[in-house]
């Protein structure tokens, strides 16, 4: 059975073994191909394949091109491969090219669409089947529809379609699980979820009433903390009137956390409130939650300047500092890192003596400069001398 996937990242499967890694493929080719998984089954003119896939090119004859370039694409398998079998055909009539896929073939987003349409359909008169669709199909949602595809325009409203159909099967698929009050359900799905829509304010919300209905408050204000700073610095856009009031119901179901508001506390150590124009302070496991998310858009976008930091307070030789000096040390350090820090690069504290960084969209020469900056404070403001700062960075 061939299986292709279209989100996420592009790939043909047989017996989940993948061809494309096995046989060389034009990019030509495979763009075309690409083209007509996403016409599966339509009618389409010459004209205007060419316009969306080669409008750019200069071709002396840009139908023989399309004809040579299908020609090849009929061929794609080799037939004389007892192995592998034809899995799809392209036919002409009429002055169309139709491509439709065999019976040994499963298309992903084909897959997708049956199972999130019928899940959806299903909310109100079958609850149960319709949870169980929608949870299969969004299983097949890995990322963006062909997101290797970046800059033609013929994509666009294609990717967007079935970004809105996954949202729609996601929020279903969520209201479900709160009927149920299956809030680690909740909380697992959004986790998994924001990996692939990041900035969506509505999919945050439901995150963080899920953290609340199980206990974890701290972690739905960092949250809420860390999402709203995000979404302004990146495409400028405050909290709406719904994740505001979310955000206020939170502080009055847990009044001891009313002095932590605008600090977001990592732990009780840390007394002193630094107001909220710096760096977002988190609880480390709130941080390992972000590096995660992190790290897997990185793989997505290598353009992105994203840096992990580690810093570290150490005895100077073998000299020894005793505890009271470590923690007024300790909380030097963290003071110094929150006020020199951006508002939207995050801070944690590891353990007694390290504090760990995420530093966004900032490039490698600059990190110089903000080691040499925080070294040199904490020199000036630690009162014990016989500690020194040592400090970390590395690339995601």
């Amino acid at each position: 059975m061939y299986k292709i996937y279209t989100f996420g990242d592009f790939d043909i499967k047989y017996n989940d073994e993948s061809i494309l890694d096995t046989k060389g493929y034009q990019y030509r080719m495979l763009a075309l191909f690409k083209y007509f998984i996403t016409f599966n089954e339509k009618k389409l003119l010459p004209e205007s394949i060419i316009e969306d896939l080669w409008a750019d090119n200069e071709f002396h004859d840009p139908k023989n091109v399309l004809r040579t370039q299908i020609s090849r694409l009929r061929r794609m398998i080799n037939l004389d491969d007892k192995n592998l079998k034809q899995f799809y055909r392209i036919e002409h009539s009429n002055g169309y090219y139709v491509f439709k896929t065999n019976d040994n073939c499963v298309l992903d987003v084909q897959l997708f669409k049956e199972l999130i349409d019928e899940g959806n359909s299903l909310k109100e008169n079958d609850p149960q089947r319709s949870l169980s669709l929608l949870k299969k199909g969004l299983k097949l949602y890995r990322g963006e529809y062909l997101r290797e595809i970046e800059y033609e325009e013929w994509i666009v409203p294609i990717r967007n379609r079935y970004r809105r159909l996954y949202l729609q099967g996601l929020f279903n698929y969520i209201e479900l699980l709160k009927q149920k009050k299956m809030n680690e359900e909740i909380i697992k799905t959004c986790e998994e979820a924001i990996q692939y829509e990041p900035y969506d304010e509505v999919l945050h919300m439901y995150f963080i009433e899920a953290l609340t209905e199980v206990g974890e408050k701290r972690y739905a204000i960092s949250h809420y903390e860390y999402i709203t700073s995000r979404l302004y610095s990146h495409i400028g856009i405050k909290p709406s009137l719904k994740m505001k009031m979310l955000y206020k119901k939170i502080q009055l179901d847990e009044e001891n956390l009313k002095d932590d508001i605008n600090l977001s506390k990592i732990d009780e150590e840390l007394k002193e409130d630094y107001g909220n124009t710096g760096a977002l302070i988190c609880e480390p496991y709130y941080f390992k939650f972000l590096y995660n998310l992190e790290a897997r858009k990185k793989s997505r976008n290598m353009k992105d300047n994203k840096f992990l930091g580690i810093l570290t307070i150490e005895n100077r030789g073998y000299l020894s500092t005793d505890e009271e000096d470590r923690k007024e040390a300790m909380r030097t350090l963290e003071e110094i890192v929150y006020n020199n820090l951006r508002k939207g690069d995050v801070l944690s504290k590891l353990n007694s003596s390290q504090l760990v960084s995420l530093l966004y969209d900032i490039e490698e020469k600059s990190l110089n400069i903000i080691v040499n900056r925080l070294q040199k404070k904490f020199q000036e403001r630690c009162k014990n001398k016989n500690v020194i700062l040592k400090i970390r960075f590395k690339s995601l």
